[in-house]
């Protein structure tokens, strides 16, 4: 079985939110309008998480937005992926401090370096 991109959740109500965009966006292009019905968000509410996802390009996945087109007194963007969702690894920390001593060497090293 093919694994899929992974993505940090938490408690935050928008947790998830990039992997629905994935999974909608992967399917096919969607303006916001069918995309806040997906979600069952106000279009208000939708375009202020994707403003957030754009200006902040996620690792796994981009997502862009076309030239803004006149849907009756609103202005809509057509969304499309740009890249396919790849699974991104956590970096590995290369030294860990285990004692308080350790950790005030550490503070000192930086404060002087």
């Amino acid at each position: 079985m093919r694994k899929l991109p992974h993505f940090r959740r938490n408690s935050d109500p928008n947790s998830g939110f990039t992997e629905r965009v994935t999974w909608q966006l992967s399917k096919r292009t969607h303006n916001g309008c069918k995309l806040s019905a997906l979600f069952e968000r106000y279009l208000v509410e939708f375009k202020s998480n994707i403003q957030n996802f754009l200006r902040r390009p996620c690792e796994t996945m981009q997502v862009e937005a076309s030239t803004p087109l006149k849907f009756y007194q609103a202005i809509e963007f057509t969304y499309t992926r740009t890249d396919s969702p790849h699974r991104v690894l956590p970096i590995m920390r290369k030294d860990s401090c285990v004692s308080l001593k350790q950790i005030v060497n550490r503070i000192e090293e930086k404060r002087q370096g």
